[in-house]
C-alpha cells in the first residue's frame, strides 16, 4: 500500500448538533425555582428547539416523538409524568429465549424506565411525580429508553422473529444514491483487502489494523446506514477496540466483517439506507475543548512521525483519528470543513503527499484554527462533489 485511503464525501453535508445549550441551564434553573412543567418543556427545547411544536399539543402536556424505530410518548397528567414506547410483540417461536433478552436489558442496559409485558406486547414504562423532573436524570432516562429501544428491535427482529408494533416512518435513499453508496462500499472493501494483504504480508499488524477500521469507519461516515447494519459495523468497531487478544486474531475478526459487507447485495444494502428522526442524539455534540482533549495523544504521536518523516504512521494515524471523530461525535461545522477538506485533498494520494496536508489539518484544530481561510475553496469543491453524488443534504 503506497497511498491514502480514497475519501468520499458524506451522505450528510453536516452533522452539526442542534442541540440548545443554553436551554439546558435555563431547565435546571426552572427546576431550582419549582417551575417543574417549564424545566421539562426547556428539557425538550435543549433537546432540540422544533420538538415541542411539531409532536405536542397546544397545552404542552401530551408529546409523541420519533426515535428511528420506535415512538415515545410522553403524557402530564394530575402532577405525574408518564412515558411510555411500544417495543416488540411476541413471535410465534423464540418466546422464552426472547424474554430472557429482554430480561437482560432490564437488568444490565435500563436504570429508571422498564420493559413491561402486557397483552403479549413489550413496551418500555416510567412514570414519577412532576416535582421529580430533574433534567439530568430525564435526560438520561431518555436516553436508555431511545438507545434501548431502537438498536434491539432490529437486533431481536432478525434473531428471534419479534415483531415490531410501531412501524418508523422513513425516507429511504434514492436508488441512485444506494447504488452510488453500494459501489463506494466496493471499491472501499476491494481497497481495504488489497491493503491488509500487502501489510499482513509483511506481518505489519499494527498497519493492517489501522486500515480494516479505518474502512469500517469511512463506510459509517458516508453511508450513514440504519437498522442491523448499523448495529453490526458498530460492534465491528467496538470488537476491534478490543485488548484481550492478539493482534493478528483482532485483525482477522476486522477482515470478516469488511468482506461480509463486501458480500451484502445491492438490495439487502437498501433495506438499511434511509432517513429517519430521532429524538435523544445518538452522538456526543462536539465542542472544540473536547476534540482538541481526544486529538492531543495522536497529535503528539503524528507530529514526532512527521517530523521524523514516517510519513505512512502520520497519514494513518490521523486518517483514524479523523474518522473516529465522525464515530463518536455530531461534528460542528467549522471543525467539519477543516477534516472533510483536509480527507479530500489527501484522498488517494502517496503517504508523502497526503502528511503535510492531514498534519497540518489537525494542528490547526489543535491550535483552534478555524477561520473562513481554512474553508473556501476546498468547502465549495466538497459541496459540489457532495451535491453531484447525492443531490441536496438533509
Amino acid at each position: 500500500m503506497k497511498q491514502t485511503l480514497t475519501f468520499v464525501p458524506s451522505t450528510i453535508a453536516s452533522t452539526q448538533s442542534k442541540m440548545n445549550v443554553d436551554a439546558f441551564d435555563a431547565s435546571l434553573d426552572a427546576f431550582d425555582k419549582k417551575e417543574y412543567l417549564k424545566s421539562f418543556h426547556t428539557l425538550l427545547d435543549y433537546i432540540n428547539p422544533e420538538f415541542r411544536s411539531k409532536y405536542g399539543n397546544s397545552e404542552g402536556t401530551q408529546f409523541t416523538i420519533p426515535h428511528g424505530s420506535i415512538m415515545v410518548n410522553i403524557r402530564i397528567e394530575d402532577e405525574m409524568l408518564k412515558i411510555d414506547a411500544p417495543f416488540l410483540a411476541l413471535p410465534e417461536k423464540n418466546r422464552v429465549a426472547f424474554m430472557r433478552q429482554v430480561a437482560t436489558l432490564n437488568m444490565n442496559n435500563l436504570i429508571l424506565a422498564q420493559i413491561v409485558l402486557k397483552d403479549d406486547k413489550f413496551k418500555f414504562e416510567y412514570s414519577c411525580p412532576l416535582s421529580l423532573v430533574e433534567p439530568y436524570k430525564m435526560y438520561y432516562m431518555l436516553e436508555d429508553i431511545c438507545y434501548t429501544g431502537d438498536k434491539y428491535d432490529d437486533e431481536f427482529a432478525e434473531k428471534f422473529g419479534a415483531v415490531r408494533i410501531y412501524e418508523p416512518k422513513v425516507e429511504p435513499y434514492s436508488q441512485d444514491s444506494v447504488n452510488e453508496i453500494y459501489d463506494i462500499i466496493q471499491s472501499s472493501c476491494k481497497e481495504c483487502m488489497e491493503a491488509l494483504t500487502y501489510f499482513e504480508g509483511q506481518r505489519k499488524y499494527g498497519f493492517a489494523w489501522n486500515v480494516v477500521t479505518s474502512t469500517i469507519l469511512k463506510v459509517l461516515y458516508h453511508s450513514h446506514p440504519q437498522g442491523q447494519l448499523l448495529n453490526n459495523l458498530n460492534k465491528a468497531i467496538c470488537d476491534l477496540d478490543r485488548e484481550n487478544m492478539p493482534l493478528p486474531e483482532i485483525v482477522e475478526d476486522g477482515k470478516k466483517e469488511v468482506e461480509k459487507l463486501q458480500a451484502m447485495t445491492r438490495e439487502k444494502l437498501a433495506e438499511n439506507l434511509y432517513y429517519v428522526e430521532t429524538f435523544i442524539p445518538d452522538k456526543r455534540r462536539s465542542n472544540l475543548k473536547n476534540v482538541q482533549e481526544n486529538f492531543e495523544s495522536t497529535y503528539q504521536k503524528a507530529e514526532t512521525s512527521y517530523a521524523q518523516k514516517d510519513h505512512i504512521a502520520c497519514c494513518m494515524m490521523i486518517v483514524h483519528q479523523f474518522y473516529r471523530l465522525y464515530f463518536y461525535n455530531n461534528v460542528q461545522d467549522d471543525i467539519n470543513a477543516v477534516v472533510a477538506n483536509a480527507l479530500q485533498k489527501s484522498s488517494a494520494q502517496s503517504f508523502e503527499t497526503a502528511a503535510p496536508i492531514l498534519f497540518n489539518a489537525m494542528k490547526n484544530i489543535m491550535n483552534g484554527n478555524l477561520d473562513a481561510k481554512n474553508k473556501t475553496g476546498e468547502e465549495k469543491g466538497f459541496r459540489k462533489l457532495f451535491s453531484s453524488l447525492f443531490g441536496s443534504s438533509k
